[in-house]
């Protein structure tokens, strides 16, 4: 495994993480058992991943790591998990936070968490969910169950990454979360670099999501965006969905390509990878691991797909 440093927290991070959430949820969205999450989690910790990504939105999730974790030194890895301002009242103030994060200690079976990150911050409500409970997350943060806060954006509606761009001019949050890969680049023109300048850690999820899990499925995606006039360009093909022959070896292989992708640039510290399948995940680290993009192929990719703004 390679390792990255999380931005200002010092810490270093798989550049695999393991995601509890996404359209699996450890396996929960497929039906698999309990069981086979904790295979999950236990091949992660084989793989060299440490950082474990979950929140209270993921159904169980949060109750299903603290159980595969069960028995492992603490200094195994790192925990990070989330405020979901979704799941209280609208007018709930900083005691709602402080409930929450209170139930994720005890779902995790820990007396602390590396990272808790508000989830899901929509440029709109920004103002209001720093506002009314920021001051009990530093108060937590001072008590020592949480050592740094971040922030993650919405991934279907805030595709300019707005909220962000705010959260990072005033400087509050020491990591964000953020929709970063081939399809949607945007965050190469503000974000990273105001990230690379204030040292903030980066967690990119998506960078595959439901657009580029095979083939056919990317194939689909981009005479999509042809048809709607987004993108310019000769119509695909499964053996090479992403014209990478145009600058190198064609390849079927998409998966492979957007992970490289996404950890070519130098302000990403750590991807997410959501499986309910060990073998998924042996394979989505093999992908990373086994080699890098060159700068051409690089160059390529951002040419033809940088003007996108995908959310899925």
């Amino acid at each position: 495994m390679r390792y990255r440093k999380l931005g200002r927290t010092g810490l270093d991070v798989s550049l695999v993480g393991l995601g509890t959430g996404g359209p699996s949820q450890l396996g929960q969205a497929t039906g698999r058992a309990p069981s086979e999450s904790f295979r999950v989690v236990h091949a992660a910790l084989d793989l060299g991943i440490n950082i474990l990504d979950t929140s209270p939105a993921y159904r169980e999730s949060e109750m299903l790591l603290g159980q595969a974790l069960q028995g492992i030194p603490r200094d195994r890895y790192i925990l990070a998990t989330k405020f979901n301002p979704n799941r209280i009242a609208p007018d709930a103030g900083p005691e709602a936070f402080t409930e929450q994060l209170e139930n994720s200690l005890r779902y995790l079976h820990t007396d602390h968490i590396e990272v808790l990150q508000y989830h899901g911050i929509s440029p709109e409500d920004y103002r209001s969910i720093v506002d009314r409970f920021h001051p009990a997350a530093l108060e937590a943060q001072r008590q020592g169950k949480i050592g740094h806060i971040g922030i993650t954006e919405t991934m279907g509606t805030d595709v300019h990454h707005k909220m962000l761009e705010t959260a990072l001019e005033e400087d509050l949050f020491d990591t964000f979360m953020i929709h970063y890969g081939i399809l949607n680049q945007l965050a190469e023109g503000k974000v990273f670099p105001m990230a690379q300048e204030r040292n903030v850690g980066v967690f990119v999820m998506g960078p595959v999501r439901m657009s580029l899990r095979t083939p056919e499925e990317t194939v689909s995606r981009i005479n999509h965006f042809i048809d709607q006039g987004w993108l310019d360009i000769s119509r695909p093909d499964v053996s090479d969905p992403l014209g990478m022959g145009r600058v190198s070896q064609p390849t079927a292989d998409v998966t492979r390509v957007a992970y490289r992708f996404a950890a070519a640039h130098p302000a990403v510290s750590t991807m997410l990878v959501g499986t309910g399948n060990p073998d998924h995940l042996r394979a989505n680290v093999e992908d990373v691991l086994s080699g890098e993009l060159t700068p051409e192929e690089v160059a390529y990719l951002r040419k033809t797909y940088g003007s996108l703004a995908w959310h899925q």
